[in-house]
């Protein structure tokens, strides 16, 4: 199962910093980084439009989805988006 949450100040980053509108979407997606044991990252690119979603989810206004290609890096995870004084970051949650 994929989850994840949003935090309220990468939903005012998206609005203001990034300028998204609301009902815009978001996707989530994995992205090749380099070579190593952790050859893949995960993006968030805001100009995308979903094609064949595993996942959408809507969270402050913002629909966030997951195309079904992408789904492997997420399953089974918890992630969070957040935004912090250096922008928006994802990290993985441990639940218990």
């Amino acid at each position: 199962m994929i989850s994840f949450e949003v935090t309220e100040q990468a939903i005012d980053s998206f609005k203001d910093e990034w300028g998204l509108e609301e009902a815009q979407y978001v996707r989530i997606y994995a992205k090749y980084a380099g070579g190593g044991s952790d050859a893949f990252a995960i993006g968030i690119n805001a100009s995308a439009t979903p094609i064949d979603p595993a996942l959408v989810q809507s969270i402050g206004g913002f629909h966030f989805f997951v195309e079904k290609t992408d789904a492997w890096i997420l399953q089974d995870e918890h992630f969070q988006i957040g935004c912090d004084e250096n922008g928006i970051f994802l990290k993985q949650i441990t639940l218990k």
